[in-house]
């Protein structure tokens, strides 16, 4: 387990050179929605390096932007710097500019960021030289970003090679969180995924359609599962290119699959939905929520688990003509967290958002979609492994082996 990992605060008290710590942080923060969990997760590791007297210096990706928009402001982490300094309470030098034009040696302030990581192709190529060169800037290294580990990237993985390496607390937090859905489970275990593409889920589908008591499926990929069924899903969104994988999934399930018997549809998702049964959808017709049947099916199996996983949304919750099915699946799933010592765990942006005011009800929320997809689906993190691969190496040479 990663929370079996050395704390770097015993590694500081023992190497007093160390003067600068680089931390990975997530600062890939949606810009049309407020939500700062991403920067509350790496606040208690920020605190804790400051508070032995060292620098912070930040490093992270934002958005998606090529070698080519370097110059581009909407691309630049500077977006995020203010977001930062009100959460860590200390003021965020941002040094702009190419990593190699900036003396590492120059960096003065308490908390220091440096430039979106992805204006650099060694970045993404996890390239050896770039992330010598991104070594630099510090004496030790603390991957406190989850949400990125399961990328093989250079600031995640050869970064490792080059500085002694450690699991922040907010990293911990998530492989223990997490751990609740994948080892030593409490039974009955009930998945529920939802979003848009099977495609993008294919694996953790698999995985959780053999571990748990109750799948349900919802969100958009229900018609794909629907569909394969040889239900007319008249115009809702079906991925064609896997019904024969929907079909192979639910014919060797060992778990209950539940997929959804009525759903709310529109003519677009601009108009106002009504109910139908899945049978039953009008002609020109698209699915944008579950139904009452199907919220009532999906609320008694809640209140009958001790273990819930929830990742991806049950409807198109950002609008209000088909956010029923998010908001009472997330009532229940908050009562029961807090009234039948059920355990939740729920990760994923888009989930994370749906749930609204409930947050504080659930067991634990992880910050992460794609790492914490392949967790659940039970592939090793390349970002985890580098950590675990320096932590031997550490105690290989402090045995002098």
């Amino acid at each position: 387990m990663i929370r079996d990992f050395k704390d770097f605060k015993e590694y500081v008290a023992r190497h007093r050179h160390v003067r600068r710590c680089i931390v990975r942080a997530d600062l890939n923060l949606p810009s049309d929605v407020e939500d700062l969990t991403k920067v509350h997760a790496i606040k208690d590791t920020v605190m804790d390096v400051l508070a032995m007297d060292l620098r912070v210096v930040l490093i992270s990706h934002y958005k998606r932007p090529s070698a080519e928009d370097a110059n581009d402001p909407k691309y630049s982490l500077r977006n995020v710097v203010n977001n930062v300094s009100s959460v860590v309470g200390e003021e965020v030098n941002f040094m702009g500019g190419l990593l190699f034009d900036i003396d590492p040696s120059s960096i003065t302030a308490k908390v220091t960021m440096l430039e979106n990581l992805r204006f650099y192709d060694g970045e993404t190529k996890n390239d050896r030289w770039f992330a010598e060169e991104l070594a630099k800037f510090g004496d030790i290294y603390i991957n406190d970003a989850f949400s990125v580990s399961h990328r093989r990237h250079a600031s995640v993985c050869a970064i490792t090679e080059h500085l002694p390496s450690f699991a922040g607390h907010s990293m911990k937090r998530e492989i223990d969180g997490i751990s609740a859905v994948t080892d030593h489970i409490k039974r009955p275990f009930t998945a529920i995924i939802g979003g848009s593409k099977i495609s993008s889920k294919m694996e953790v589908l698999k995985q959780l359609s053999q571990t748990a008591d109750t799948l349900v499926i919802t969100g958009a990929m229900a018609n794909t599962f629907l569909a394969s069924k040889d239900v007319d899903m008249k115009c809702s969104l079906v991925e064609r290119d896997q019904l024969e994988i929907a079909a192979k999934i639910l014919r060797e399930a060992q778990a209950n699959i539940m997929l959804p018997e009525d759903v709310v549809a529109a003519e677009s998702i601009n108009h106002a939905g009504s109910s139908y049964d899945v049978t039953q959808i009008p002609d020109g017709y698209s699915c944008f929520d579950i139904g009452p049947r199907a919220i009532a099916k999906i609320t008694g199996i809640i209140e009958k688990s001790r273990t819930l996983l929830w990742n991806g949304a049950v409807g198109a919750f950002e609008f209000s003509n088909f956010c029923e099915g998010s908001a009472t699946v997330a009532k229940v799933v908050s009562h029961a967290t807090r009234h039948n010592a059920i355990v939740s765990v729920i990760g994923g942006g888009e989930t994370v958002a749906s749930i609204g005011i409930y947050k504080d009800d659930i067991t634990f929320i992880s910050t992460a979609g794609g790492a914490f997809l392949e967790f659940v689906a039970g592939y090793k993190l390349p970002g985890v492994e580098a950590l675990r691969k320096d932590e031997a190496s550490q105690a290989t040479r402090k045995s002098g082996t």
